[in-house]
């Protein structure tokens, strides 16, 4: 694997001298995402396999091409899992696509992000230096916060070589239960129940009706359905994996998909799209053919985000725009990682 490392610093190097980008891939499996960026293929899927994995520390470390599918399987084996619920998109997804588009599944409000669990990264970044940030335990900080700065990043400040993430224990028990009620009685009811101290691990509302997700022992569970009145769902575990999997019916929509992110107390002006609403009210999967100013201005005039998630043209900017002074701060960052702009280039914004 050193020698892998060498042939990836080698194509930087080469990239730097001839002044030609690099398009960073992995498993490729979200190849959708983002802006087009041009360059030439830089393929590190084969980077893979676990480094360290220690169940009572509660961390896995592994090379940015292992599969998702492959932790899962291994965090199973020992009764543990990654908190941020990753979604597994296809059977090509990695550990490194997952950090750097940094998305998360429905236990996002109740077990943290995929930044929360990061607790060390190495990379290269856009000047051929192999570097490391973190370490490998929670207590271990060092550099913790430019761990954190990778997550989410596309590939624009460095190529991710390795990470080590947080892990938790599985739910002794899960259930999932819902109720059929309007979209305006779902939001009063999920900020309810997400101000409460109950087994709360999912609440998403999708179709008229309010599914919620209890996770923890069977006594606390049992407790929590009977304080919230809600039915028994059978076909809870379904839908979840379907939401956090893109799988469910709003994805398959001809209409391009947008995902919003808001504050929860907050309720944009949607109009008659179809939607599912998320994380406990904080997270809205859009379908709608409105110019994508219209949605990028509806979610700043209640202080949220949107992103294209699937849809339109990949020229065009498919990230809720910055302000002047998040781009002057953006710029900063990807002028220090990444001078010579080598590293996916415009995949997040076209200045960048």
């Amino acid at each position: 694997m050193k020698e892998k490392v060498e042939l990836i610093k080698e194509h930087v190097f080469d990239a730097i001298e001839q002044k030609k980008p690099l398009k960073i891939v992995g498993g490729n499996s979200k190849a959708f995402l983002g802006r087009a960026t041009k360059g030439s293929l830089l393929d590190v899927s084969d980077y893979s396999g676990i480094i360290s994995y220690e169940p009572t520390e509660l961390f896995i470390t592994a090379r940015a091409g292992t599969l998702l599918s492959d932790i899962n399987n291994t965090l199973f084996k020992y009764g543990q899992m990654l908190g941020f619920d990753p979604p597994n998109y296809n059977t090509r997804t990695t550990i490194g696509g997952v950090v750097a588009t940094g998305l998360s599944g429905s236990r996002r409000p109740y077990s943290g992000s995929v930044r929360d669990s990061i607790l060390g990264i190495r990379c290269i970044n856009g000047l051929g230096k192999d570097m490391s940030f973190g370490g490998q335990v929670i207590k271990n900080v060092a550099g913790y916060d430019l761990s954190r700065l990778m997550t989410g990043a596309f590939g624009t400040l460095g190529i991710i070589l390795e990470v080590s993430i947080k892990v938790v224990p599985i739910p002794e028990a899960e259930m999932t239960c819902s109720r059929s009620m309007t979209k305006g009685n779902a939001i009063v009811k999920m900020l309810e129940l997400s101000g409460q101290a109950i087994s709360l691990s999912g609440s998403c509302y999708y179709g008229g009706v309010l599914y919620v997700r209890l996770s923890g022992n069977e006594n606390s569970i049992m407790a929590t359905k009977k304080k919230i009145g809600f039915d028994t769902d059978e076909q809870g575990v379904n839908f979840w994996d379907q939401l956090r999997d893109f799988k469910a019916p709003i994805f398959n929509s001809e209409k391009n998909i947008w995902r919003i992110s808001v504050p929860i107390t907050t309720v944009p002006k949607i109009g008659d799209s179809q939607f599912v609403l998320d994380w406990g009210g904080g997270l809205y999967w859009l379908n709608s053919d409105r110019a994508p100013k219209e949605i990028f201005d509806m979610a700043e005039e209640v202080g949220g985000s949107a992103m294209l998630f699937r849809g339109y043209d990949q020229k065009q900017e498919v990230f809720q725009p910055l302000t002047n002074g998040l781009l002057s701060l953006h710029q900063g960052l990807k002028k220090a990682f990444d001078p010579h702009r080598i590293l996916n280039p415009g995949k997040i914004y076209a200045s960048l």
